[in-house]
């Protein structure tokens, strides 16, 4: 058997025969059944995981990568084109509303044709649309690029998170989404790293051809993962799905010792809207969609907010009359304080996931609630500088772990014909907070005041522990519905 199990790995004979063979030999388990679900915990974690679940983590880098690059070559762009609008607000405006069109439409289709070909699709544009963007020759052309940029974020972000969680064992899921937002993380760091080392020197076509290279080498390995065995069970393809749990099984070494047939039942009923409105899953729709929301309107205006704040000395004004010719290079200060408030997230993500599998989804949420309220209103008050950095790490750190959490919990309560269309409704809504930061962030914190800003930013919080407070059912451990 395990001669076969080499020649399979090879690509000599198929899965078939090996799965024919097993049937054969073990006539008193023919009419057992098994759960997709059942057959990842008996395969557990091995090789094949360890291979592609940081692969596929690693779409977080690019999307982020590009969100946060956004408002560092602001300067740069006000000086090419001479312009005199608050261009970071067009922009991160423009990003998040083809956020929009991209979870939408790549949710239906993820539930109707598959995890692996919308991925596909969103890294590909993403991939086009930044290396087109570093030919721009106008504003108007650079916004459109960013527009389809914004579709393919909207595309990947929580189809990598779905797909990370029907690849995963389920006591192991956790970790596999912290991989992506630890990737995300590292995104931003790379922008910031790529902008300090070439901005001020090479300028801003430079900067985003670099930025996309890490796109170029996700997109070839995105092209070679597998499909989900939960979507292609319920899609009634039993033999890829097994072909797929086989493989696992190989790679891992693992004897999966479950013997049977794959019981699922066939659902042709996918990717409806209606079913996520519905009674049965209205409550958990709205109450995770307004979690991400307020998480979108936070996550999204430190994004926004930092690069102005920073650069205006900390507190309360930008006087865009200051902007000099000395001012079209990124003030180097600016882009170390941005990468050490990103490292909050490095530092508290694997935190709070372990604390997630430790006390649950409920209690962590609940928990990261509260000191993301207490954090953000103390932002409230002009504090000293040291003070005020420390509670931007904490706030930054603490809405990015809600978002792990959440991230982690939203695909755990739809079941798997609707988890694409679900999850992709419920991330519009972190992105609309996304949209609204934007067009909030310059009118409300730069030219009337960081504090003005920070209350808006509490009463989001506050937002957010009502609403994780109302969610009752608790996930922890259970297999995917």
């Amino acid at each position: 058997m395990d001669e076969k199990h080499n020649l399979v790995k090879s690509g000599y004979i198929p899965l078939k025969e090996i799965n024919e063979t097993v049937e054969t030999n073990s006539n008193p388990h023919l009419e057992r059944r098994y759960s997709v679900d059942e057959a990842l915990r008996e395969i557990g974690l091995g090789y094949y995981h360890l291979k592609w679940i940081p692969i596929i983590a690693m779409s977080g880098f690019t999307q982020s990568s590009m969100i946060s690059l956004a408002p560092l070559l602001i300067t740069s762009l006000l000086c090419q084109w001479d312009l005199n609008i608050p261009v970071q607000v067009l922009l991160l405006f423009v990003l998040f509303f083809g956020s929009f069109p991209g979870d939408v439409l790549s949710g239906v289709l993820s539930d109707k044709k598959g995890r692996k070909l919308p991925l596909i699709l969103g890294q590909l544009l993403l991939l086009i649309f930044t290396v087109l963007s570093t030919v721009s020759f106008n504003y108007v052309f650079f916004s459109v690029c960013y527009f389809f940029i914004g579709v393919a974020i909207g595309m990947l972000m929580y189809l990598s998170v779905v797909l990370l969680s029907e690849l995963s064992p389920p006591n192991f899921r956790s970790y596999s989404v912290t991989l992506f937002l630890l990737a995300w993380v590292l995104g931003s760091l790379y922008s910031c790293a790529v902008t300090y080392g070439l901005l001020n020197v090479h300028g801003w076509e430079i900067v985003t051809f670099v930025v996309a290279v890490p796109h170029i080498v996700v997109s070839i390995f995105v092209l070679l993962a597998d499909e989900s065995p939960k979507y292609l069970a319920i899609s009634g393809q039993i033999s890829a799905a097994e072909q797929v749990l086989h493989r696992m099984a190989i790679q891992n070494n693992s004897d999966f010792e479950i013997v049977g047939k794959l019981d699922m039942r066939i659902e042709n009923n996918r990717g409806s809207l209606g079913d996520v409105v519905g009674t049965e899953y209205r409550r958990e729709f709205c109450l995770l969609s307004a979690s991400l929301g307020f998480v979108g309107l936070i996550v999204y205006s430190s994004y926004t907010m930092i690069p102005y704040m920073l650069e205006s000395n900390h507190c309360f004004y930008f006087n865009s009359s200051d902007f000099t010719a000395k001012k079209c290079q990124v003030p180097v200060p600016m882009l170390k304080e941005i990468s050490i408030i990103s490292t909050s997230e490095i530092v508290m993500l694997p935190i709070f996931a372990f604390l997630n599998e430790l006390i649950g989804r409920l209690k962590t949420l609940r928990l990261l609630s509260a000191l993301l309220l207490v954090s953000s209103f103390l932002l409230v008050f002009c504090l000293g500088r040291t003070l005020f950095i420390s509670c931007l790490f904490v706030q930054r750190g603490s809405a990015q772990s809600l978002l792990l959490i959440l991230l982690i919990y939203t695909p755990e309560c739809f079941p798997t014909q609707i988890r694409g269309v679900g999850c992709g409704l419920t991330m519009t809504f972190l992105f609309l907070g996304g949209l609204i930061s934007s067009t909030m962030v310059y009118p409300v914190g730069v030219l009337h005041g960081f504090s003005h800003l920070a209350v808006a930013l509490t009463l989001a919080a506050c937002g957010i522990l009502v609403a994780v407070c109302c969610l009752d059912n608790e996930t922890r451990g259970s297999d995917l519905p």
